[in-house]
């Protein structure tokens, strides 16, 4: 059916039907677009968020030539972003990792993705609030403590949490602001600092591309990669937004596969540039900059441009910040929704309620948002051990949905999509299989320092709690057919 026909309540007839076929009825607004999917999933990667935050980490661990460490990373993500184009559009479900595992491998095997997709999302709702108030807590205090820090983040949570509360609309609407804010401003900042290095003086210039050597007198070897690596990898992370919110997209099986793969190329490249132009923009030397208390982004701009200009590219970096927190509050929501749909969840019939005048998961919106400020709290500010342990979570889920993919396309149970819709065709069993050995590289990698082993204790026991509610509900649920996909149809 034409998708430009509607139902009474705002859905597209094609699609509400398409979602029906899957096992659910349309509770959720169906008021995401092309652009707002794209938004959507570049608010999530938020080059801006976590360059600001992260921009001094490399050069600490091994030195400017860490910025070619974004090229084989963002060819990995890429791939990725493929793979789950290729579930999009036959599988355009909310809950997308655990729907998709769970429906060409089994249940049971699905509970596990969709238990790490979850995690990624609420404990990345603190990563990236701890982010927000660790680069602006400083304007508020001369010498912010940890839970100075905490105190900031929490504030933030509040009010992307009061705003998606409101509808999907409306946090749709913020969000599409603060991600064209964050595409212009940056990319305004980064043209005028690149035009400024034909006229500055005493900068690093293209030398940092291949300087080496820890500014804090590290040397260059596995635990100092790992280290390097967390920005890059931390940037390229929740694309996949766009295929978790296929419920309230228009045409979801073209829309998400599209979004995602834009949005991963797109960011990509302006972190790179965005990363390079500062790089060779560092004035005097190297260690003063990035060891220095003031951000360094914000420290480079200043020096080149004055305080003004400084302030302006900080209102940018606090409007992207806050639209990736919204954004990402918004997709732990619906992951969470969707497990609590299924009976996957302790107390599901309350996180999968949806308010019928706000057409949101209130209760869960909620849950997630004081989910946030615990970790957050517990975490006393520690912005490197959350994003770590994000990644982990985050790679979990790329690689095991990936390892699904290998499962179902050798058992042939992968639907096929609709003629014209986007897909690998041969390509998909050799572009899956090189994404699962790079998803275990990046675990590996961020886990494997001596001073990330904080960050395995804390991914080992999220794994742990997830085995043992498995065993102790979900196993029995799913045999006695009491939850699993489909199982909330009404």
């Amino acid at each position: 059916m034409d998708l430009v026909q509607s139902h009474a309540d705002g859905s597209p007839h094609g699609a509400a039907d398409d979602l029906a076929r899957f096992g659910y009825t349309q509770q959720l607004k169906r008021t995401i677009g092309g652009y707002t999917s794209f938004a959507l999933a570049f608010s999530m990667i938020s080059v801006t968020t976590t360059v600001f935050t992260l921009f001094a980490q490399p050069f600490q661990a091994i030195g400017g030539i860490a910025i070619w460490l974004w090229l084989p990373v963002g060819a990995g993500v890429v791939l990725v972003s493929l793979v789950y184009g290729h579930l999009a559009a036959r599988l355009p479900v909310t809950g997308f990792a655990y729907q998709w595992s769970s429906r060409i491998v089994s249940p049971h095997y699905g509970w596990f993705t969709g238990w790490n997709a979850m995690l990624c999302t609420l404990v990345g709702s603190a990563g990236i609030s701890v982010s927000l108030a660790s680069v602006f807590a400083p304007d508020i205090w001369t010498v912010p403590t940890h839970w100075d820090i905490a105190l900031l983040a929490v504030i933030a949570i509040v009010i992307a949490v009061a705003i998606n509360l409101t509808s999907i609309k409306a946090a749709s609407l913020v969000n599409n602001v603060g991600a064209s804010t964050e595409l212009l401003g940056t990319t305004v900042a980064v043209i005028a600092l690149a035009i400024g290095l034909f006229f500055f003086h005493h900068v690093a210039g293209p030398s940092v591309l291949t300087q080496h050597g820890s500014s804090t007198g590290a040397g260059v070897g596995f635990d100092t990669i790992g280290l390097a690596l967390l920005l890059p990898i931390w940037t390229l992370a929740g694309w996949e937004g766009s295929a978790d919110l296929a419920e309230e997209t228009t045409d979801p099986r073209r829309i998400a596969p599209r979004a995602m793969l834009r949005a991963v190329v797109v960011s990509g490249a302006v972190a790179f540039v965005v990363y390079v132009v500062f790089a060779m923009a560092i004035p005097g030397k190297i260690d003063t900059t990035v060891n220095g208390t003031a951000n360094p982004m914000v420290a480079i701009f200043s020096d080149h441009f004055g305080g003004w200009a400084a302030d302006l590219l900080q209102v940018i970096a606090f409007v992207a910040m806050l639209s990736c927190l919204l954004a990402n509050i918004t997709c732990a929501t619906r992951t969470s929704f969707s497990l609590a749909r299924d009976n996957m969840l302790p107390l599901s019939k309350t996180w999968s309620n949806v308010n019928a005048k706000t057409a949101t998961p209130m209760a869960t919106i909620i849950a997630v948002g004081v989910f946030a400020i615990i970790i957050n709290l517990l975490s006393g500010g520690f912005v490197s051990n959350v994003l770590a342990v994000v990644n982990v979570a985050l790679y979990m889920t790329y690689g095991s949905t990936c390892v699904a993919v290998l499962i179902a396309a050798r058992r042939g149970t992968i639907p096929d999509a609709p003629a014209g819709y986007f897909g690998l065709g041969r390509w998909l069993v050799p572009v899956t299989a090189t994404c699962v050995l790079f998803s275990v590289a990046v675990i590996v990698f961020m886990i494997g320092p001596a001073s990330s082993h904080v960050v395995l204790w804390y991914a080992l026991g999220f794994e742990v709690a997830g085995v043992l509610w498995y065993l102790a509900a979900v196993r029995g649920r799913l045999r006695r057919g009491e939850a699993g996909p489909g199982h909330g149809a009404s």
